[in-house]
């Protein structure tokens, strides 16, 4: 390698210089350390150099080619001396130490997790784990270790040794697992997840509405009295029948409501009492689980029997 200086009119001036690998060796950069100290243009005569300080260069692409040619601005006016030489590692060296790393100190779980989370009844879960430093890895559930219980695709019976990977397993209940990493020397760490059911879909519907125009005044007959007549029910009915299956009772404000009616079937919905003369929407509903209907009633009278 050879460097020297540069001036310029205004600045501190360059170092510049080449570096050469002479034959193919397994490193990426050389790191040139020069000393800083006075120069002599700006020291007494008789007077000692007095260090300023470390000025250092790094050289790359030595990796690729055989010769690479550096230029960096000094921070100063000095005088500068080549102190230290030394090279960064290659790639293969780089791996080779994060490969030691890796492989030293306690086993670690980096990641461990159950997709997806929650689960209907009865789905496919998927573990995925990655961990370092161990030489196994063991998974549990509540009833213990799971390795007879599983069938892995190579044919085999067991749960994978791989350090990292995934796996999947059907789920009929809510169930904590637990992953265990072990290195021969008996150091271990476990991490936990709890897989979890989707609640099951409700089997019913919600039906409610209001109800305006009561009280009504009305007379059944043309000579009868004059009657008050306030709509206290609302039924449900399966079509067809007379009678209903469900009743609510109406309020103060002229609300009712039906919270759990049976899902997947079709109802009439109709205010019970005397024939009731009313505008009201459609009146039959399907009635899907999980849904709400509403259905609301503008009472007009009532009709002569």
């Amino acid at each position: 390698m050879s460097f020297s200086t540069h001036g310029t009119e205004k600045g501190a001036g360059f170092v510049t210089g080449e570096v050469s690998r002479i034959e193919p060796q397994d490193f990426s950069c050389v790191l040139l350390e020069f000393g800083l100290f006075t120069r002599f243009d700006q020291k007494r005569a008789g007077q000692a150099s007095q260090r300023l300080g470390v000025f250092p260069v790094r050289v790359d692409g030595l990796g690729s080619q055989a010769t690479v040619v550096y230029r960096k601005a000094l921070p100063f006016p000095a005088g500068i001396r080549l102190e230290k030489v030394s090279t960064c590692p290659g790639e293969p060296a780089k791996e080779a130490t994060k490969e030691a790393a890796k492989g030293a100190g306690p086993p670690q779980i980096v990641a461990f997790k159950a997709t997806p989370n929650p689960v209907q009844r009865g789905g496919s879960v998927t573990f995925s784990w990655e961990v370092h430093n161990a030489d196994r890895v063991r998974l549990f559930d509540e009833s213990g270790e799971i390795e007879t219980r599983n069938l892995l695709p190579s044919g085999q019976r067991g749960w994978p040794l791989a350090t990292s990977g995934d796996e999947s397993m059907a789920i009929d209940e809510p169930t904590t697992f637990r992953l265990l990493a072990q290195k021969n020397d008996g150091k271990r760490v476990s991490a936990s997840t709890t897989v979890r059911l989707l609640k099951a879909q409700s089997a019913s519907c919600r039906i409610f509405g209001k109800v305006t125009g009561t009280p009504v005044r009305a007379r059944l007959s043309p000579k009868g009295p004059m009657e008050i007549f306030q709509l206290a029910q609302v039924g449900v009915f399966v079509p067809g029948e007379r009678q209903p299956t469900l009743r609510a009772r109406v309020d103060a404000q002229g609300n009712y409501s039906f919270a759990t009616v049976p899902g997947n079937q079709e109802f009439r919905v109709a205010p019970l009492g005397p024939s009731w003369r009313y505008d009201h929407g459609d009146d039959t509903v399907a009635c899907l689980p999980g849904r709400s209907v509403r259905v609301d009633f503008a009472i007009q009278g009532v009709l002569n029997d």
